[in-house]
């Protein structure tokens, strides 16, 4: 082992960095066809991880990443020399994680069990808060599934629309859409659960198109209750419940029914009109793009499907938490991601990666993982503020197989080299709603599922095998077109295969991800839980939407920092006036009403740290 690297030493200093750029040189002329061909390779890099779950296995294949033994040790090497041990540890303790904004960074605190003991927040235990939170979650969502809680005119909430945006909405969304797809479908009954992030108008139409306002909760979901998106939007379906409400209860009564938050902020959601009773926390040190696994997840989830179903998507974040912070690193789903991750994008020089689920249920994981890693980890510092000479992640992008087939795997095969995360499952989640489970295909009997497993296992060979054009001229292609033809291969993934997909799988797979993009994290040595790169844009949107103000008011050309964003402002501005009102419809056919501007002023100010307050 080397000796302890210089306090704020860059990763790429270490000579264990050396040694991987020594080694990666080593294999540039080598083919993955000729790694594959390595049987006892092949099956060393096969890591199965097993828990006493029926359906929680999961058989991850690292075979087709160009790497041998050596690679995997000299990692491992790596990894230990920066500290990767000690930094997981410390995640889980409880100890200063996130230096910036000076707060620990405990998610894996909000799937914990009881019997899992303490963990100190500056010397005081977190988890009876926790558990408590848990408690009263699951207690409201079962008052309001069982009609013991109902809107103001005694009618049933059939329907919840979650206002927030970012980690407030992805993870939820992600979650919702997979669990939708499962046989707890039937669990939903009848209850709708629809989510609005965007600013723009026409998210807020269709989050409530054809709802009965009466039959209709909102969430806001902020951890400071200050996000301009989420307050507008919820200043707007404020005014909706309202407005269809009028007559039959006062604005009063009909806040208290109908709206509840999720913050970490009791005091500024109270003063927005959210009633104590109807407040669920979750705290300063969850990141939002974390914080699924707290009440911003469980709300909406237990609401829809009932608490017990989020409770086994925490057992299955739990076990990868386990599996994370026991399992020796050369063994270790996460670590080896995190790792396989560092090496494709510094060594191999791939700066994209993607994800395809072989299952429709998780067409929102992409998304999700999107914000998790690229929000995380797209950092330009070390967290000694030192400048990085190298990339800490990669452009993460993705669609489920097949569609993402027939969109941009052309690229992918034959323009540049972009790893590939594989996820599939050996039982559909679901099966159609009648006697239908296969078609008749060339003679041959062709399930829905198999013909999509098929295209699973046989896209990362693909990938990674190519095609010759000596194998084409074998197969009697013409010379002219074995140039257009002709497969490179020696493209690397990932395939993770797992049994079905359940509550508890898919608390699995957003663990794995999470700790994938910590671990990634910790060896580049950024900080993974902060976010200033989102800060410079909504300070110049500020001075933006100055500018639209002192224009309209005064008649004058707008005055901005740069001359061709004064000229395009100008025109917006100039058609913008020309433009007649909008006519689109929601929420049962009533105009989707706006948001005074009063009232917007009162719920978004226009300074930084100023906090949403009603006027009495």
């Amino acid at each position: 082992p080397s000796a302890q690297p210089e306090r704020g030493a860059l990763a790429s200093q270490l000579p264990e960095w050396a040694a991987l750029e020594a080694h990666a040189a080593s294999l540039r002329d080598v083919h993955l066809r000729e790694l594959l061909a390595d049987t006892e390779r092949s099956a060393a890099l096969f890591v199965p991880h097993r828990t006493g779950e029926r359906d929680g296995e999961i058989a991850a294949d690292f075979s087709r990443h160009k790497l041998t033994k050596r690679t995997l040790e000299l990692l491992v090497r790596l990894a230990e020399a920066m500290g990767l041990r000690g930094k997981l540890r410390g995640l889980f303790r409880g100890e200063l994680m996130n230096g910036t904004e000076r707060r620990p960074v405990l998610h894996t605190a909000l799937r914990a069990a009881p019997s899992d003991g303490a963990v100190f927040v500056d010397g005081t235990d977190v988890m009876p808060e926790v558990l408590a939170s848990r408690q009263r979650v699951a207690d409201f969502a079962r008052d309001v599934r069982s009609c013991r809680r109902v809107g103001c005119t005694g009618r049933p909430l059939r329907n919840v629309v979650v206002v927030g945006i970012g980690g407030s909405s992805l993870g939820p969304a992600f979650l919702y859409e997979a669990l939708r797809a499962t046989h707890l479908y039937e669990q939903l009954d009848g209850v709708q659960l629809r989510f609005l992030a965007n600013i723009d108008e026409l998210d807020a139409a269709r989050a409530i198109a054809q709802l009965d306002a009466a039959e209709t909760l909102v969430v806001i979901t902020s951890k400071t209750f200050r996000t301009r998106e989420t307050l507008i939007n919820g200043c707007t379906l404020r005014t909706w419940l309202r407005t269809q409400l009028r007559g039959q209860a006062s604005d009063e009564q009909i806040d208290s029914s109908h709206i509840a938050a999720c913050t970490a902020d009791a005091a500024a959601a109270e003063r927005w009109g959210v009633s104590r009773a109807l407040t669920f926390a979750f705290w300063e040190w969850v990141g939002g793009r974390f914080s699924v696994t707290s009440s911003v997840g469980q709300l909406p989830i237990a609401l829809a499907f009932g608490p017990e179903v989020f409770d086994e998507f925490l057992q299955g974040a739990r076990d990868i938490d386990r599996h994370c912070l026991t399992a020796p690193f050369e063994r270790n789903l996460p670590v080896l991601m995190g790792l396989l991750g560092l090496w494709n994008l510094n060594f191999q020089n791939h700066t994209a990666r993607a994800i395809f689920p072989y299952c429709e249920a998780l067409w929102r994981l992409p998304a999700h993982v999107q914000q998790v890693e690229m929000e995380s980890n797209g950092k330009r510092v070390s967290t000694h503020g030192r400048l990085l000479d190298f990339h800490a992640a990669e452009v993460t992008f993705g669609e489920p197989g097949t569609t993402g087939q027939h969109s941009f795997f052309q690229l992918l095969h034959m323009g540049q080299t972009v790893p590939a995360d594989f996820i599939g499952f050996a039982q559909s989640p679901g099966e159609l709603a009648f006697e239908h489970t296969a078609v008749a295909l060339d003679g041959c009997a062709v399930s829905h599922h198999d013909e999509l497993m098929a295209n699973f296992f046989a896209q990362p060979d693909a990938l990674a095998r190519g095609c010759t054009a000596a194998e084409l001229r074998a197969l009697g292609v013409s010379d002219e077109l074995v140039p257009h033809r002709t497969f490179p291969g020696d493209r690397p993934s990932t395939v993770l295969l797992m049994p079905r997909l359940t509550a508890f799988a898919v608390g699995q797979l957003l663990a794995l991800y999470e700790h994938r993009t910590a671990v990634q994290g910790f060896v580049c040595g950024v900080n993974s839980f902060d976010q200033w790169g989102v800060e410079l844009g909504k300070e110049l949107a500020q001075e933006v939407r100055a500018q639209m103000r002192a224009a309209r008011s005064s008649g004058e050309p707008p005055r901005c920092a740069l001359p061709s964003t004064a000229r395009l402002l100008a025109r917006y501005l100039e058609l913008a006036a020309q433009t007649p009102p909008p006519t689109a419809l929601a929420g049962g056919g009533a105009r989707l009403p706006s948001a005074d501007s009063a009232a917007v002023r009162e719920c978004v100010g226009e300074t930084e740290d100023e906090v949403c307050v009603l006027e009495t």
